[in-house]
């Protein structure tokens, strides 16, 4: 691997110089490079065959929200309980407001969107399939390359389940989302004033 030097005859976007410094910068850079021996990864047909699986399973919409779902819900309530600018009253709500706005985010736009939504592709993308709507959501001009390349339909699948659940969460987001969100946040209100009754009875 090597850098290609920028002088007046090699037109760069960034319009970098070419003067000392930037000479002396890529040779060390190069230095480094050559330095660095050359490695090819090889792994078994088994391994890679379970690789492309697990990244099969987790492209998918309603595995992709899942894993941003839990990982929001492992973070964000946290950091929003650890703000030192408000009392602990405040900061236990702002921890029950913000896991309510990711369980109904996660909760509705995995099992009311995506999950439908690529389930429904999934049937209308079927190559070998003989009902009416089979195929109805499948581009003519390429059906040949889909059907001879077998990931290239999975990703189709799941690019398309995604752009569709993006547009529908567009809606969602005011008509599920934000009741559920309410819902869970009063829920929450509610057991934690349960909890603060009774420690205040035990206390008297």
């Amino acid at each position: 691997m090597n850098i290609q030097p920028i002088d007046n005859r090699n037109i760069s976007m960034h319009g970098k110089p070419n003067n000392t410094w930037n000479r002396i910068k890529e040779r060390v850079v190069q230095k480094i490079i050559d330095v660095v021996p050359e490695h090819t990864f090889q792994e078994s047909a088994r391994k890679m065959d379970k690789i492309n699986k697990i990244d099969n399973y987790i492209s998918k919409p309603m595995q992709n929200r899942c894993i941003m779902g839990v990982s929001a819900l492992l973070t964000q309530p946290f950091i929003d309980y650890s703000n030192p600018k408000v009392d602990k009253e405040t900061r236990k709500m702002a921890f029950f407001n913000r896991c309510a706005v990711i369980l109904a985010g996660m909760g509705v736009g995995m099992f009311l969107v995506r999950g439908p939504v690529y389930k429904g592709v999934e049937k209308m993308t079927q190559i070998n399939g003989e009902s009416k709507f089979s195929k109805a959501l499948l581009p003519k001009k390429y059906l040949k390359e889909i059907s001879e390349n077998e990931q290239f339909l999975k990703n189709y699948r799941s690019s398309l389940a995604m752009g569709i659940s993006l547009v529908l969460m567009s809606i969602t987001n005011f008509v599920c989302d934000a009741p559920a969100t309410i819902f869970l946040t009063n829920l929450f209100h509610d057991l934690l004033s349960c909890k603060k009754d009774v420690k205040e009875e035990k206390h008297e």
